[in-house]
């Protein structure tokens, strides 16, 4: 079953490597606006609310203004990684490449850590309070059919 991000849903994603069966991210959040996009991980001091930072559709990235370094997952649309980046430090830029579709940050250290890696393939879950139907869900950049495309470039 696929579905998509909602406007609606910004936070307490949790991210599997369907792969290798472990969990990525419990409060994983979602950025898929431009203005949400372009702000990104920016300016922040660490990961206090969110464990990871789902950019859809997003098939490139920068961490001009970023603090920390992060791990990097960009995902074609079957929600595989196609190239991953461990611990991108401040002021880099990164390319996922043409058939990349969206982009998940998470704290340096998280893809050893799991042994996440290109190939694997990741899936969304939502918990009962979501606003999508329980379940595992994949991740993609369209949204729900009981969503908007409120937001969205």
């Amino acid at each position: 079953m696929t579905s998509g991000f909602d406007a609606n849903t910004h936070m307490g994603l949790k991210i599997r490597n369907l792969t290798k069966n472990t969990m990525l991210c419990e409060k994983a959040s979602v950025a898929d606006s431009f203005w949400k996009r372009a702000k990104g991980l920016m300016f922040q001091k660490g990961w206090e609310d969110f464990d990871g930072l789902v950019l859809s559709p997003c098939r490139s990235i920068h961490t001009f203004g970023m603090r920390m370094e992060i791990d990097v997952c960009f995902l074609d649309s079957e929600h595989t990684i196609m190239k991953s980046l461990d611990a991108l430090g401040p002021w880099r830029s990164a390319q996922g490449g043409r058939r990349s579709h969206a982009t998940l940050e998470l704290p340096a250290g998280t893809l050893a850590r799991t042994g996440t890696g290109t190939g694997d393939r990741l899936v969304l879950e939502r918990d009962e309070h979501g606003h999508t139907p329980t379940g595992s869900t994949e991740l993609t950049g369209s949204t729900e059919s009981t969503g908007s495309n409120e937001g969205r470039p």
